[in-house]
């Protein structure tokens, strides 16, 4: 009994109140800020920082912020070489008081990977490089940049760096119409000396090249590389799933990529299971409009039909992609699912690239919980070859766009987007929002319901790495300048929200029953604390007893829709 109560008080502490959660708005007046990616400071902070680019002028800025864990801006530079054109920054990791970056620059024409370390608590510039990949005749882009404390070199010693994978091309703007497109990895210290490189390809040849890699994790034994590779149809080429790995020292262990769909399939992000030894790998899939998880054995690659799914909206709603994939806040033995919403129409007006969340257990890929959308006037700036929405889904560029801050208060972090005001010019700000265990932002959010299929079978493409390729490294510029960003955060109720305040629940502590106050015609959801639905109630209504006399003694969370898809949630204890 001891130990229970201990455990109670535990969770109590350590589930996140609602007060905790913050909305905040960031606009730069000089231009839109696309491109918004997110990493963790590990220097004894619980900070962040918010890596983009500011279209402003002919040429892209690289843009950094970094904020406390409650939103305050503790700097934020822009970066340039002189010299040097579009330069990019398309991902951030972080190692203790190091930040680093990867993305491009354009070079007297032609484009080459941007590598650059900077000082966390200041911001400034430690060092920065631009690397050729294969040929400085070829163009190449690092979309993903992570540490690694890996054996580079085969002498059983700690090698502390980065891995970088992206993709190089004989095109100067990504296309798969090019005739020569390859994915790469590349392995660097923490100077960003090189050690390694490795390009990943497809067999297959033909009118289109979908050979890019986006991503990568770390195995017990390697890295699991994400992206698209190029495969055979029933009658066409078209975009498969990138699933490949690599050991330490840059050599292909297995291939399991493969073809779904009908025109386009991608991998974006992987989450390694140490304990099962499998790794999760979320795709989006052209055919279904929708995302899906796919899980592989680490060791030999197999895919697990039992554990591998994708899914629709239940109304038949289209255009959910996931972006980014995070171990839950409630236990470890579930996942959530980060991503956009292509289009939703509010009534008004069309709105792009809301933040989706959707939860499920590693196990079966059940759902848990409620699913929400975060609701935010927007519409992607045109004219960028890097946007979202210049086709169905984006091609290859998924930012990490959510990450884990645990090092105190279990919070999530995640950014959207958002319209600024048309007497400012209607600029693209971006939206950071931090995310409790009930996956609630601070602001207008709706629920969103999907149903789960089974994977089925796949056809397997066969990708490979073609082995080791030259790197040729050039030391770069890039200077920072302090710079000003307006702040806002959201304030004002929506219909919804004042509909949501008038909701209330008593007693609480409860034992026996609850009652919930000024809920009438609605659906009453309750989920213990990892969220799995232990009762629901449809049509309730005010004041209706909830007998919960024959639930164990613990937390739960008690979710109320309304009939206009308006929920509040509470956290009950059950004594």
């Amino acid at each position: 009994m001891k130990l229970k109560l201990l455990f109670i008080c535990y969770l109590l502490f350590t589930i996140p109140a609602h007060s905790q959660l913050f909305q905040k708005n960031i606009e730069s007046p000089q231009g839109h800020l696309i491109n918004a990616n997110l990493a963790e400071v590990n220097d004894g902070t619980n900070d962040i920082v918010i890596a983009s680019n500011r279209l402003s002028t002919a040429s892209p800025e690289p843009l950094l912020k970094r904020l406390q864990e409650d939103g305050t801006m503790v700097w934020s530079k822009t970066y340039e070489d002189p010299g040097l054109t579009n330069a990019r920054i398309f991902d951030i990791t972080n190692y203790f008081d190091l930040i680093f970056v990867t993305g491009s620059v354009e070079v007297n024409g032609d484009k080459y990977v941007l590598v650059a370390k900077i000082e966390a608590s200041t911001g400034n510039l430690l060092a920065s490089n631009y690397y050729s990949i294969i040929s400085p005749s070829f163009n190449a882009t690092g979309f993903k940049v992570i540490i690694s404390e890996s054996d580079a070199t085969g002498d059983t010693n700690p090698n502390p760096g980065l891995v970088i994978t992206g993709f190089v091309s004989n095109c100067l703007i990504i296309d798969p119409s090019c005739s020569f497109n390859i994915g790469f990895a590349l392995r660097t210290d923490l100077n960003l000396n090189p050690i390694w490189a490795s390009e990943i390809g497809s067999p297959v040849s033909g009118p289109l090249n979908y050979d890019f890699a986006n991503g990568i994790v770390e195995t017990s034994d390697g890295f699991v590389i994400t992206g698209s590779t190029t495969g055979q149809g029933n009658s066409n080429i078209q975009a498969g799933v990138l699933i490949h790995k690599i050991n330490f020292l840059g050599v292909e262990e297995w291939d399991s990529s493969y073809i779904f769909g009908n025109s386009r399939d991608v991998s974006v992000d992987a989450y390694y299971d140490s304990t099962t030894d499998e790794v999760f790998v979320l795709n989006n899939y052209s055919s279904m409009h929708h995302f899906g998880v796919t899980v592989v054995d680490n060791a030999l690659g197999t895919i697990d039909p039992n554990k591998s799914w994708f899914v629709n909206e239940v109304n038949v709603q289209l255009d959910f992609y996931g972006f980014s994939l995070l171990e839950s806040l409630s236990t470890p033995d579930n996942l959530i699912v980060y991503g956009y919403r292509r289009e939703y129409f509010n009534g008004n007006n069309t709105d792009q690239s809301n933040v989706i969340v959707y939860e499920f257990e590693k196990a079966t890929g059940n759902q848990v919980g409620t699913s929400y959308q975060y609701l935010s006037p927007y519409q992607e700036p045109q004219s960028d070859v890097y946007n979202f929405w210049n086709g169905q889904l984006p091609l290859i560029y998924y930012p990490d766009m959510a990450i884990d801050n645990t090092t105190t208060t279990p919070l999530h972090f995640t950014v959207g987007y958002r319209q600024g005001e048309p007497a400012n010019g209607g600029l693209s700000n971006i939206e950071i929002i931090n995310v409790d265990a009930l996956k609630r932002n601070a602001c207008d959010d709706i629920i969103i319901d999907f149903n789960r299929f089974p994977l089925g079978t796949v056809d397997l493409i066969g990708a490979s790495s073609l082995g080791s390729i030259s790197i040729n490294e050039t030391l770069m510029s890039f200077n920072p300048t302090n710079l000003v960003l307006v702040e806002d955060s959201c304030t004002s109720l929506s219909l919804q929200s004042q509909e949501e305040t008038a909701i209330k629940l008593y007693p609480n502590p409860a034992s026996a029953y609850i009652y919930i106050d000024q809920a009438d015609n609605v659906t009453v959801r309750l989920l213990d604390i990892t969220g799995k639905l232990v009762l629901e109630t449809n049509n309730y209504q005010n004041n209706e007893e909830i007998f919960i006399g024959n639930l164990e003694n613990g937390i739960y969370f008690i979710n109320v829709e309304t009939s206009e898809k308006a929920s509040k949630n509470f956290k009950l204890i059950k004594k």
